[in-house]
């Protein structure tokens, strides 16, 4: 009797659950083989994914057969076989990993993940070569190694539905007996295709080297049953040509944010380029909305895009307010090369980067009882890879913080040109009647009474600037300060991204209570946001909230010592950051 340390057929069927996403995440591993194999050709790399539909008896149609067709380099019976054995391949040499391809797992991975049976034809000078992989014969213990490669042909059936000219050399990959696939129709499978497939290939897609065509067919008549060639998805919005919704696929939606940042990074004993892009919505776009089209093509981006030798490995949200929707108004992009796969974290199916995500040194050299610089000095000792994380992550930080503020600014300003349309100068009205008629009873006991013993043009002046501040023209800033001070309107209610745990911040200018909302905080979202949207019963309930929100800030401006207003201030912060636990669970 053997003991083999690993029985085969409990191997195979472990290796089935190989950690992909769904089909659509596990056919791009053979697209990046054809786009590997395709860059030595000199050509534009035609890649089709073709299924075929069948009707059980009785039953409705579903994908019985799966195929993914190149027109690249093709395979010699040497490298045919290799690339159907686990862990081998061309590219595992370190001076041939510069591209798309690195593991050696992709195309046995990928396919018995969702499939029992996968057939490769390779082609090269026109001589077909085939080989397979068979989940059952694997688990009866028939099939203990990699068949030699048999000559063979084309199969006639996908021979007639590959669109393109067949060349001298090329690949078609088979999946069959399939169990494992996440749709059922063919119609729906292609469709999550197209859109995963245009982000994680829209590079090569933009710059037409390579060509992706998503087909379906009847098993019976061959009719059409979807067609369609895959456009760039571009989570930067900078691309034309897209799949974004019009007119934002013929036109950029967003705009670059600043120039691109170049981080040097040295590991391995070489130094490696990270490549940090940034882009911002342009004004109309966020005029747009959330509930556009365009605004919910933006939310299914959104997050931080990691770039792995063009070919993206995921949309990272580690840095992200899950609780913010303005968070789909701007794009990071993040390029590295293979060189940096130990410290990106990249898997084996290229899914993710699981070293990539924000990082604090400062937060993390206070876990370890260390101040920053000795933590830094134990990181370089170690050669720990976090190293390079902490200044990435430092760098998107820095960009996010600027983006956000820039968004927030974008919105507040465009309402703020239109005072008589906010939703808060209801709440601002109705609080200001509110003080005075407190006013009468106790007097003026707040600090922002005695701002308004200051020339009319001086309090303007002061509110003015505060106005600017949110993005509106100075010349307009100045009109709607000099209406705050002629109607004595005591509040101005504004939303700004601010830093901390408060819901909102209290201040004064030009004898004006100024409260800011925190929009980072995730109380806005569930709350406050309503005021920027259309009128309606959430926006009447908002606004009953910022009657209590003003008499927190009347009381912060009442305070009878500089002391006792730091422990309100203290207080409200305390308050925000009960309130976040609270709110984000909830979430």
């Amino acid at each position: 009797m053997s003991f083999p340390i690993i029985p085969q057929n409990l191997s195979i069927s472990a290796m089935r659950s190989s950690g992909y996403r769904d089909t659509a995440h596990a056919l791009a591993e053979l697209i990046d083989n054809s786009i590997q194999a395709g860059e030595d050709t000199g050509s534009r790399t035609e890649v089709e994914v073709i299924c075929i539909d069948e009707a059980p008896s009785g039953g409705r149609s579903q994908i019985s057969r799966l195929a993914v067709y190149d027109n690249a380099s093709g395979m010699n019976t040497s490298l045919l076989r290799k690339a159907l054995q686990f862990g081998n391949g061309s590219r595992l040499d370190k001076a041939q990993q510069k591209g798309i391809g690195k593991f050696g797992m992709g195309l046995p991975n990928s396919s018995i993940s969702q499939c029992k049976r996968v057939d490769v034809w390779s082609w090269q000078q026109g001589s077909v070569h085939h080989a397979y992989l068979d989940v059952q014969e694997i688990q009866d213990g028939m099939m203990t190694e990699v068949p030699e490669p048999q000559p063979s042909e084309l199969p006639s059936e996908w021979r007639s539905l590959i669109a393109g000219n067949i060349e001298e050399h090329g690949t078609l990959v088979v999946w069959s007996k399939l169990d494992r696939i996440s749709w059922k129709k063919s119609t729906t499978l292609l469709r999550h295709t197209e859109f995963i497939s245009g982000r994680v290939y829209r590079h090569f897609i933009n710059d037409k080297s390579v060509r992706i065509r998503l087909a379906a067919y009847e098993s019976k008549t061959k009719a059409g049953v979807f067609e369609s060639f895959v456009r760039p998805n571009d989570p930067l919005y900078l691309m034309t040509g897209t799949n974004a919704p019009a007119p934002f696929n013929q036109k950029p939606a967003f705009v670059a944010f600043g120039q691109p940042l170049v981080l040097t990074v040295a590991h391995g004993g070489a130094e490696h380029p990270v490549t940090i892009m940034a882009s911002i919505c342009k004004p109309e776009t966020r005029r747009e909305g959330g509930t556009k089209p365009i605004g919910q093509h933006a939310q299914k981006n959104q997050g931080i895009s990691v770039v792995r030798s063009r070919r993206e490995l995921e949309l990272n949200h580690s840095f992200t307010n899950s609780y913010d929707t303005r968070e789909r108004w701007w794009g990071i992009e993040v390029q590295f090369d293979p060189g940096l796969d130990d410290v990106f974290g990249v898997t084996n199916n290229k899914q993710s980067a699981t070293g990539f995500h924000r990082l604090s040194i400062e937060e993390d050299a206070l876990e370890e009882g260390l101040n920053v610089k000795e933590y830094h000095e134990t990181l370089e000792e170690d050669h720990d890879p976090r190293l390079a994380m902490y200044r990435i992550s430092r760098e998107i930080e820095k960009l996010l913080n600027s983006m956000r503020t820039q968004v927030a600014k974008m919105r507040e300003g465009e309402r703020i040109h239109s005072a008589k349309e906010r939703a808060e100068n209801k709440a601002e009205k109705a609080a200001t009647d509110s003080v005075m008629r407190r006013r009468e009873r106790v007097g003026d006991t707040g600090r922002s009474d005695k701002e308004e013993h200051a020339s009319a043009s001086d309090r303007a002046s002061a509110l003015t600037a505060d106005i600017v501040q949110d993005g509106v023209e100075e010349a307009k800033a100045h009109d709607l300060a000099v209406d705050y001070v002629t109607k004595k309107i005591k509040f101005r209610f504004r939303h700004s991204d601010l830093t901390g745990s408060s819901i909102f911040d209290v201040s004064t200018a030009g004898g004006v209570i100024l409260v800011t909302l925190n929009s980072r905080h995730p109380v806005h979202a569930r709350i406050f946001a309503a005021l920027q949207g259309e009128e309606g019963p959430e926006a009447q309930y908002a606004r009953e909230v910022l009657s209590l929100i003003a008499a927190w800030a009347r009381m912060e401006d009442e305070a009878p010592s500089e002391k006792v207003r730091l422990g309100i201030e203290d207080t409200r912060s305390q308050w925000g950051r009960m309130a976040m636990d609270f709110f984000e669970f909830e979430n």
